[in-house]
């Protein structure tokens, strides 16, 4: 054992050895945050910690109340079978299904690293379908853990808020995805000595004995520095020597000329190159000098990162937890952000938001400039192509917010990505980040959504203690190998722990109405009402076709046409929002009703509009999914329209509802969602386990 790790040991047992939680960290966290304004304002310290690797279906997918395997409108393979159904590496007429990584019996605590590059992830999410994965990552990509395998990791996200749908950056490496959290771009301009499409920077080109020019672009803590606002990177070490001492080539300021080149003892240097361990951490948190931003750095065997373990990484987390809680006062007024930078090569099931490009279809009322790979770096030609694919966004990666404000085992459904970190620091200290793109800005949130400034809440359940985890984790990694089931046959996909949590308030408002009914085409208007972006999927079903991606600001609307002649014109379409929004499309030759939709958020109802298209009344039947209601059945007469308002305050305003017609067995639309009424929710009621038929 070296002496790094013995004595990172050491002072973890001397954090962790009292029961579940020390009694000056039970203390601390029973406190209420700070409330002095009811707002961002009471925040004075935000510490970010990015961990290594993972993705969110491999890691939380079974948490209950989160968009995980319980998902009721996985995306639908061309053969009609959900995406869980993988076609297998070596035979794509068999499939792989998910299948447990099961810590205690087999070394699934340390699993490999799968290919995460940026053609191998771009061709698993293969435009939106997202149903290559094993062929471009290996059939180990389906692994997932469970509670039992991650205690630690679940009981925080129990105890404050998780976000389910934060993705990482760029379907991509760590270095890029960290350069979005430290600088808001890859520098896709070239400018500044991007982009960056892999880890072949200036720090690992320094290993190698490699001559690449550092980059020279402005970085996030520059702006942070020139704003009179304190920061500090936090690390074992700098440089990347042992498993347990280093930042394990994290710290991907060192890229940057600026920072190479800061003379010892000035502001860059001492902030951003110098060692500051969490004993450091944890001292300026008793002498009440931890600064406003902190970003945090693990070593290598700390990090997650496969092989490295979740049993490592709870005990560095459970440290960190011991040294912000130091002082009751300091972390009355801390937001603690724990996430991971991507996500390995293993597998998540929602595709992520995306921008049209030239090679994949689709439009956007917002500029996507800056978000379109096609810039040829001459420094590097071989690896940058101009390929069109976009720069984001990449797989889900875990998110747990931990901070006073966030108690209480919440999920926000919120889209964000690495550079909502940046917009919450903005938020809170007003220092603008330009390097974001407005197409991102549009999608990804802030961040704020996940907190309650106003109502803080005081309960804090206790945490396992992490004390014996690395022991466990090094027997474990001495155990067989997980084993891959053979055959689909073999699959034995757990379901989702069963259940709802609370649910932040979002700010979606969406909606797609119809606007013809002609033989030959399928016309649409895919409409935001809402306060933020979206990213809408529309799916030609049971066909290759890439999907189509639109990305529509708050306010705005797009119109487009599907072509039904060729295929035939009662082909299944389906159009995917954030947060669980589903409309589907059957039955589209003449059709003989038109359904549009708005929401009422003062009341949690959704008003329906039927439009009859034909000469005759039409008998119509309303038919409740999910959540118990009663059919009804109304009669629209010809050429009128007539509203009819769904009440969905007793399922917490989700709804999922078919609209039908007599005597017409072809048409069907399908209805699913939330009404957003700008009041905490639940999660999805209805959630059970996924069909894997």
């Amino acid at each position: 054992m070296s002496s790094n790790r013995r004595q990172f040991l050491q002072m973890t047992a001397g954090a962790m050895s009292l029961g579940l939680l020390t009694p000056s960290i039970e203390r601390a966290l029973a406190l209420p945050g700070a409330s002095s304004t009811g707002t961002i304002s009471d925040v004075e310290h935000i510490v970010i910690f990015m961990q290594e690797n993972r993705s969110f279906d491999h890691y939380l997918g079974h948490l209950p109340g989160v968009r995980g395997y319980n998902d009721r409108f996985p995306v639908l393979r061309h053969d009609g079978k959900p995406i869980w159904h993988q076609p297998r590496n070596e035979d794509p007429d068999e499939a792989v299904l998910p299948f447990r990584l099961q810590a205690n019996k087999t070394s699934a605590e340390c699993v490999l690293d799968l290919d995460h590059g940026w053609y191998p992830t771009h061709g698993a999410i293969n435009g939106g379908r997202n149903d290559q994965w094993p062929k471009h990552k290996s059939n180990m990509t389906m692994g997932y853990y469970e509670r039992a395998d991650l205690p630690f990791h679940y009981a925080l996200a129990d105890a404050f808020t998780v976000c389910d749908a934060y993705f990482c950056s760029t379907p991509n490496q760590t270095h890029p995805n960290r350069m979005y959290l430290m600088t808001g771009t890859v520098d896709p301009t070239g400018t500044g000595g991007g982009p960056l499409l892999d880890n072949n920077d200036y720090v690992d080109r320094l290993y190698e004995k490699k001559i690449l020019p550092p980059f020279t672009y402005t970085t996030y803590p520059e702006r942070l520095q020139a704003a009179g606002i304190t920061w500090q990177i936090y690390q074992q070490g700098t440089s990347d020597e042992d498993d347990f001492n280093g930042n394990f080539g994290t710290n991907v300021l060192g890229n940057f000329k600026q920072f190479i080149e800061a003379p010892e003892g000035s502001p860059l240097h001492r902030r951003g190159m110098s060692q500051r361990t969490l004993e450091h951490l944890k001292q300026d948190v008793v002498a009440k000098r931890l600064p406003q931003v902190s970003w945090l750095l693990p070593p290598a065997a700390y990090s997650e990162h496969p092989t490295y373990t979740p049993g490592y990484g709870a005990t560095y987390i459970a440290r960190i937890l011991d040294a912000l809680t130091a002082d009751p006062e300091v972390w009355s007024r801390t937001a603690l952000f724990v996430m991971y930078d991507e996500n390995d090569g293993y597998f998540d099931h929602v595709p992520p938001p995306q921008p049209p490009t030239p090679v994949m279809p689709g439009r956007s009322t917002i500029t996507t400039d800056g978000e379109i790979h096609n810039y040829v770096n001459p420094l590097n030609s071989e690896s940058y192509h101009a390929d069109n694919l976009p720069y984001g966004l990449g797989p889900r990666v875990p998110m747990i917010v931990v901070s006073p404000w966030t108690k209480g085992g919440h999920v926000c459904s919120e889209v964000f990505d690495h550079t909502s970190l940046i917009r919450f620091i903005e938020k809170r200290f007003g220092v603008d980040e330009p390097n974001i793109t407005a197409w991102r800005r549009a999608i990804c949130g802030d961040l704020t959504s996940a907190f309650d400034f106003a109502t803080p809440n005081v309960a804090w359940p206790s945490l396992p203690d992490t004390s014996n985890f690395i022991t466990n984790a090094d027997a474990e990694c001495k155990l067989p190998k997980p084993r891959i089931p053979i055959v689909s046959v073999e699959a034995d996909v757990t379901a989702q722990e069963l259940g709802s949590r609370p649910a932040r308030a979002l700010p979606y408002d969406l909606a797609v109405d119809e606007l013809s009914s002609d033989r030959d085409t399928l016309a649409l208007r895919l409409i935001n009402r809402g306060a933020v972006g979206a990213c809408f999927y529309v799916y030609r079903e049971h066909s290759k076709e890439v999907p189509r991606r639109f990305t529509i600001e708050a306010g705005k609307s797009l119109d487009d046409i599907w072509d039904l002649s060729v295929k035939g014109n009662n082909d299944l379409f389906t159009v995917a929002g954030p947060n669980g929004f589903i409309r589907r499309y059957r039955g589209n030759s003449q059709a003989p009703l038109l359904v549009s939709t708005q929401n009422q958020p003062e009341s949690g109802r959704l008003v329906l509009a039927l439009s009859n298209q034909t000469a005759g009344q039409l008998a119509v039947d309303i038919t409740d999914n999910a959540y118990g209601q009663a059919t009804r059945t109304i009669t629209v007469p010809p050429g009128q329209m007539l509203a009819q308002s769904w009440d969905a305050t007793a399922s917490g305003c989700w709804y999922d509802v078919t609209v039908s017609v007599a005597g017409n067995p072809v048409f069907e639309r399908r209805l699913a969602g939330h009404v957003e009424t700008g009041k905490p929710s639940i999660s999805d009621p209805a959630a059970h386990a996924p069909s894997l038929a």
